[in-house]
């Protein structure tokens, strides 16, 4: 099924990671992150239990629950059975924003060791269409494995969060966002996940190479379930299954395949509680930074070495780079 095998074929097919993409990450939270934070009553939290398992988990409930200690600690409200010392990554949800907020790190006592911090750009939400107006469900139906009731949520599900880690523990949490049906089944235990047009890091599909095994959380707007799955992952080019998954006419480069394992559908207590569909609750506008000066400060904060990265630092510019972006997610969302 023309599947991905290393770094070369993953490069030819989704392109290479580019230098001034990979700068706008910095090593610790800064104004701009806790401020966000400040904004944020959930996040999705990727990690591994004591079993060594991928698990893919929504926290929060509050606005602003989560407050840094300091630029590298973040308490949070973990689950139980995160292992300690292992890697964990976040991605931060802001009801009405489009862009989201991901941190990775350390699982500590009480919370998470930050180790990188960045701003992810906002298509996944854009195609998913995230904070539009949604019916609220009164679904409570709660599943074990890939029934009936998984598989209307999957069909329902617009957006999708999917946490990886690489061979040195390095954990991810990459958003994906679709017209509904983000997560497509394929097989009995078999889904698929399109690479649409996004930050371009491929920071997954890096890790997915060096490490298969992945968790992944849906959700669905109006519904306060989440769908976990959990299994092996593999990146796959054949041609009749990107065509099968285009959109606007528009293939995706390639596809992200999961042989779930485990599968998980239940009331998110976090999702409920935030209310994360009630439009009243969205950020205000004017409490929002604009994404493309978070960029240009995390820019010029990366510590990357190098005449480049000096260059590319010393030529950062906030007017160009919102400029550019706004012209990126006019023509490039699929």
């Amino acid at each position: 099924m023309g599947i991905i095998c290393n770094v070369g074929e993953l490069e030819k097919a989704v392109g290479s990671r580019m230098l001034p993409v990979m700068m706008k990450s910095i090593d610790r939270l800064d104004e701009h992150c806790e401020h966000l934070l400040s904004l944020s009553p959930a996040m999705v939290l990727g990690y591994l239990d004591g079993d060594g398992r991928p698990r893919a988990e929504v926290l929060g409930g509050a606005v602003g629950f989560a407050v840094p200690e300091s630029p590298t600690s973040l308490p949070l409200p973990l689950p139980a059975d995160a292992a300690p010392g292992t890697g964990a990554a976040l991605l931060v949800l802001i009801p009405g924003w489009r862009e989201t907020l991901r941190i990775n790190g350390t699982v500590r006592a009480g919370g998470l060791t930050v180790t990188e911090a960045f701003l992810h750009c906002g298509k996944a939400v854009l195609r998913s269409n995230l904070w539009s107006p949604a019916t609220p469900s009164a679904a409570d139906t709660a599943e074990e494995g890939l029934g009936a009731a998984a598989t209307a949520f999957l069909a329902a599900a617009p957006f999708t969060v999917i946490t990886s880690r690489d061979g040195a523990d390095n954990a991810d949490a990459s958003p994906k966002g679709d017209p509904p049906g983000v997560i497509r089944p394929i097989g009995p235990t078999t889904v698929a996940i399109a690479e649409r047009p996004g930050n371009r890091r491929t920071d997954t599909f890096h890790n997915v190479l060096e490490h298969p095994e992945v968790a992944v959380v849906a959700l669905c707007p109006g519904d306060d379930r989440t769908l976990e799955l959990s299994g092996t992952a593999s990146l796959s080019t054949d041609p009749e299954l990107l065509e099968s998954m285009a959109e606007r006419g528009k293939a995706p480069k390639a596809v992200l395949l999961l042989e779930v394992v485990h599968s998980r559908l239940a009331v998110s207590a976090a999702i409920r509680d935030s209310r994360l569909w009630d439009t009243d609750r969205h950020a205000d506008p004017a409490q929002l930074p604009r994404a493309s000066k978070v960029w240009a400060d995390h820019m010029k904060l990366n510590e990357t070495t190098g005449f480049a990265a000096k260059l590319i630092r010393g030529m950062s510019n906030e007017r160009l780079l919102r400029a550019g972006v706004e012209m990126d997610y006019k023509q490039n969302l699929y």
